[in-house]
């Protein structure tokens, strides 16, 4: 199997991981009384993610992980029938802005997605992310950061924190 067969691959396994995970919400959802008695509506407000360690291994992933994230900024909104849901995005803590080879691939595209950057103007207002390497307290995202809670915490928070700035700022402009 060739290098760009397996990486296409790969993609597409990691893609339907992803797709099943986005299922199991939408089944919660759909039988929402199931999970939660007596609720009988719901609103999907946002989405919170904070992922990129298994894509930082391989390089076509890298390359193409700002496409695949704006297809699936796009996709859950979709999917969720959310088309104003908000979305954070958190970088992985260890990596540093500037940074080379796939984990600079990953974060550049991280932040390529915030609505701030102005790549993406229909994202103006409605995506943020949120840079974690000043607030990650010691190992790596494939060493889930030495399982430091203070880590996981500050990350927790600042994601809380631009998801209201998000709220608010929409907000404030319908007004």
């Amino acid at each position: 199997m060739g290098k760009r067969h397996r990486a296409e691959e790969d993609r597409l396994v990691r893609r339907y991981s992803v797709g099943r995970r986005r299922r199991q919400g939408q089944t919660v959802l759909a039988e929402l009384d199931k999970h939660y008695p007596g609720a009988k509506k719901y609103e999907v407000a946002g989405f919170f993610f904070w992922q990129g360690d298994k894509d930082r291994y391989n390089a076509a992933h890298a390359e193409r992980y700002e496409q695949d994230l704006v297809h699936f900024i796009k996709t859950l909104r979709k999917d969720f029938d959310a088309p104003k849901a908000k979305f954070v995005c958190a970088t992985l803590g260890q990596t540093k802005k500037g940074a080379k080879g796939n984990e600079g691939k990953i974060i550049a595209a991280q932040l390529a997605v915030d609505g701030r950057s102005g790549k993406y103007p229909e994202f103006k207002g409605n995506v943020a992310t949120v840079y974690t390497n000043p607030v990650s307290r010691g190992g790596s995202s494939n060493g889930h950061y030495g399982g430091n809670a203070e880590t996981y915490m500050n990350i927790g928070e600042a994601m809380g924190q631009a998801m209201v700035k998000l709220i608010e700022t929409s907000a404030d402009s319908s007004k």
